[in-house]
């Protein structure tokens, strides 16, 4: 999202930064401990390295975090504060024990701590402009399922949107891990459709809910040979609410990954930020489909 750009530059040069003098601790201890430290001790460079640990471990989550293309200006606010606590702590470290450092020590410990001011008021400006994405979407797990839910409100009647829902060949177009949907047979309740990936897997879909003029769903047969995700039970349900001129789609997701407890552990954290992503792109994509046939 380009109203984040700033922030996730700001959070990644943040995070490089924490990585790197964790792994310049981390590497060499001892001759650091005695640059920064005037009189030698032990304990200092199992000081240096229990920091190290901390700064790698930090420096990574904020990589992962500036790679994120939905941040939200609290994830960013919350990172802020954690900075400004280190400058904090910097200058009581300072004012209280400042005689255990070296002159190289007390102007490393500002250094660090200006340069790290820098990042916190950058990340605080970026995300004053971060807009929230008009797609709305959340991923939570409850025992071994997950469950992905996607809502927009569109400028367009209930109607248009029904129409684009159903156009089944047409969602092809709209979700980035379809390249091509057929329906099979029937309508409604009980019609068949055919997704096929960007590999050429392919899989059945049968509609097992229909509210005409409000809500469908549809099980996945994961079962089938060449499906591509580790699923063994996945059902979804689209659904339309009519507000006049406007309307409100949603979709919701009930997946239930394959595999032992460590395996389904793993997928599930995996998941959750890219269902979110899909699942936003898919809302954006149809939302502007939608309101350019309203507009037609």
């Amino acid at each position: 999202m380009a109203n984040a750009k700033t922030v996730r530059t700001f959070l990644g040069l943040n995070a490089l930064f924490s990585l790197s003098v964790g792994a310049g601790f981390l590497i060499a201890p001892g001759p650091l401990a005695d640059a920064l430290f005037a009189e030698p001790a032990e304990w200092q460079p199992i000081v240096l390295r229990i920091l190290a640990v901390g700064l790698i471990l930090f420096g990574s989550g904020l990589a992962v975090i500036a790679r994120n293309r939905f941040l939200t200006a609290s994830q960013v606010k919350f990172i802020s504060v954690m900075d400004f606590g280190w400058i904090l702590a910097s200058v009581l470290l300072l004012i209280v024990g400042g005689h255990v450092f070296t002159d190289l020590g007390q102007a490393t410990v500002m250094a660090v701590a200006g340069i790290v001011a820098v990042f916190a008021v950058g990340q605080l400006v970026g995300a004053q402009r971060i807009v929230p994405p008009l797609s709305q979407a959340s991923v939570t797990t409850s025992g071994g399922k997950i469950m992905a839910a996607v809502s927009r409100t569109v400028n367009a009647p209930a109607d248009v949107v029904w129409r684009v829902m159903n156009d089944h060949p047409g969602y092809a177009d709209v979700a980035g891990n379809l390249s091509r949907v057929e329906v099979v047979t029937g309508g409604g309740l009980g019609m068949q459709r055919r997704c096929y990936g960007p590999k050429g897997e392919n899989w059945l879909e049968t509609c097992d809910l229909y509210e005409d003029g409000h809500a469908f769903g549809f099980r996945i047969h994961t079962e089938a040979e060449d499906y591509p995700y580790p699923m063994s039970d996945l059902q979804g349900k689209w659904s339309v609410e009519d507000n006049g001129n406007r309307s409100k789609f949603a979709i919701l997701i009930e997946a239930e990954p394959k595999g032992n407890l460590m395996t389904q552990t793993l997928f599930k954290m995996a998941a959750k930020r890219q269902f979110k992503v899909i699942l936003i792109d898919l809302a954006d994509a149809w939302a502007a489909r939608m309101e350019r046939e309203a507009r037609a």
